[in-house]
């Protein structure tokens, strides 16, 4: 359960079935699954997987092993994740997407068991739960999170009209970006997830652009769009700034990456810039025939090329794998979920060392 960077993939999607998504879902990502690969990995950890079939607008959840533990297909998810450990998960069916008038269904599954939530907002989207009692949301006018059951809420007077939802690798930090109606900036407030109560803390109200990825370790955030750039996460603060637009990032205690989606011919491309924790360090680019997800394990990236994974290193050398794949989660530890021709999940899993990356 890493960042929520698959979970973006189904903002995408639901784009390209409805022509108006939902404000408070996650939209940065420009991939479009192809006919050949509907199925998408949209969360996952050591203990299981959810995927994401575009072609039958169903969300199903695995073990790890492979075995599925549950199945949903009655609401067109605006955002999923899973809760404490997967395939264990919370579905968020946003009122513009499914018909359902003002009201938000969210969706609890657990093993066989599934719990359905009528809320009275449109867009309430869960950002981050660690089980139905505790979790974190944002909704068309407010950020929103329960306590062990007691329910608190920061209003915003002028309204919500994009929010996302970043997780650090480690899941120890929740960071929340919101941008009010009217506003140039974002604000981004921070969750501490291991203690034990939820409270948020403000770290800054005038962001260029949403949270794309945090690095708790090295107590810094990036943000997304144009002129991406790195912030302190004590002080809010920039730490460095870029010429170049992100649309995506990850981060790890050691690296991050970012990257650039262009659409603009038949085949899409993304530039992926690797650098290390040091606000000195440069920027190594490399340019690809790929519009997946990104990954980063220690100091190694992870992501697609032409249609296989592939790994980076810091130094910005990328080596392709044999591996053919449309969809991929990297997962703490070291473990890729990803997906082929044959729409069925595989597992392989990165290894770092001595400045070196390689995929099995």
């Amino acid at each position: 359960m890493m960042q929520n960077k698959g979970l973006a993939a189904l903002a995408v999607v639901a784009a390209s079935v409805i022509t108006a998504g939902c404000s408070t879902s996650n939209t940065h990502r420009a991939e479009t699954p192809s006919a050949q690969g509907h199925v998408v990995v949209v969360d996952g950890d050591s203990h299981g997987y959810v995927t994401f079939d575009t072609e039958r607008e169903v969300l199903s959840g695995y073990t790890s092993d492979g075995k599925k533990a549950w199945q949903e297909r009655r609401y067109f998810p605006t955002d999923v994740h899973c809760v404490s450990s997967c395939p264990d998960a919370v579905i968020s069916a946003t009122a513009e997407m499914n018909d359902s008038g003002s009201k938000t269904h969210v969706i609890w599954k657990r093993g066989d068991g599934s719990t359905t939530r009528l809320v009275n907002h449109k867009s309430m989207v869960v950002q981050w739960a660690r089980n139905k009692d505790t979790w974190v949301a944002t909704s068309e006018s407010a950020l929103i999170w329960s306590d062990a059951g007691r329910v608190h809420r920061k209003p915003f007077t002028s309204g919500i009209i994009d929010s996302t939802g970043r997780i650090s690798e480690d899941r120890s930090t929740l960071l929340v970006s919101v941008q009010q109606a009217g506003a140039a900036h974002w604000s981004a407030f921070r969750f501490a997830l291991t203690g034990t109560h939820l409270s948020p803390s403000s770290v800054s109200t005038r962001l260029p652009g949403s949270i794309g990825c945090v690095s708790p370790s090295k107590e810094t955030m990036w943000t997304l769009g144009e002129k991406a750039s790195e912030f302190s996460l004590t002080t809010g603060k920039e730490i460095r700034g870029t010429a170049q637009f992100a649309s995506d990032c990850v981060s790890s205690e050691t690296s991050t990456l970012l990257g650039a989606f262009s659409a603009d011919t038949e085949e899409s491309t993304q530039e992926i810039s690797i650098t290390s924790g040091s606000r000195h360090s440069p920027l190594n680019k490399v340019t690809v025939k790929s519009a997946g997800e990104l990954g980063v394990y220690r100091h190694c990236g992870v992501l697609l090329s032409d249609g296989r994974l592939a790994s980076l290193s810091p130094q910005g050398k990328k080596v392709e794998t044999t591996i053919p794949a449309h969809s991929m989660l990297t997962v703490p530890g070291g473990r890729i979920y990803s997906v082929g021709s044959s729409g069925k999940v595989e597992q392989h899993t990165i290894t770092a060392k001595s400045g070196t990356c390689r995929i099995t």
